[in-house]
């Protein structure tokens, strides 16, 4: 059986990134997801809030951007 590769998803609420509700940059899949932290992918400004507070809570946040997931198109 052919193993298949999986499907990358949201850190916070676990959608998968093939969910049409799963936010790419501009709308577009092939720009790389609109949120993202030094953990993994965000789905959604409501799961990125989320995250946010969570890892101030934690005591955990990010103390500088995360590099892009995926490299930047010119």
């Amino acid at each position: 059986m052919l193993d298949r590769s999986p499907v990358p998803a949201c850190i916070e609420c676990a959608r998968g990134a093939d969910d049409p509700a799963f936010a790419w940059h501009g709308g577009r899949r092939a720009d790389g997801p609109a949120y993202w932290s030094d953990r993994g992918l965000l789905c959604s400004p409501a799961c990125a809030t989320a995250h946010a507070r969570r890892r101030r809570a934690e005591g955990t946040e990010m103390r500088e951007p995360a590099p892009a997931p995926v490299p930047a198109r010119r």
